[in-house]
């Protein structure tokens, strides 16, 4: 029996804590390092620049010590995801990001890592894009765009 795919079942939850203190995520988060932003930034100033380029808000992720904020952009119908979070620093902001099975399409997949990798050069330059507003077209005419360069 399936439940509602706004809210993970238990027996996820459940799975995901254990996985979680067996296997030492976070060790594994730091192999999936992108950029570190020249700039420090708040969660809502992250929140609105990848607003607008699909990328939203996930609750659903663990929250990792320094983590200021994490989202994720679906693909190919849903069924993987870029999931991508940010740590808060004193001087400038690290990004870390991966591919991986989204939950809400296979619950098992996503927890055994199936597919997962970190996010490859193009997913990278896209993300940090839409983070900083400075595309290839920006940067050579300054001019255009919505933030200083």
């Amino acid at each position: 029996m399936k439940l509602s795919l706004a809210t993970p079942s238990l027996i996820f939850r459940i799975q995901r804590w254990i996985y979680f203190l067996l296997k030492g995520v976070g060790k594994k988060e730091t192999e999936h390092y992108l950029f570190t932003l020249d700039e420090p930034l708040d969660d809502f100033t992250l929140y609105s620049r990848l607003a607008g380029g699909g990328w939203t808000p996930n609750y659903m992720g663990f929250a990792y010590k320094g983590m200021l904020y994490q989202c994720r952009r679906l693909l190919y119908d849903g069924k993987y995801q870029l999931h991508v979070r940010c740590y808060d620093a004193s001087e400038n902001c690290k990004v870390t990001g991966h591919f991986e099975v989204s939950p809400e399409w296979d619950e098992q997949a996503h927890l055994k890592g199936q597919d997962l990798r970190t996010m490859n050069e193009r997913e990278a330059q896209r993300l940090k894009e839409d983070i900083t507003g400075v595309t290839r077209l920006r940067r050579k005419y300054p001019g255009l765009g919505r933030w200083k360069v």
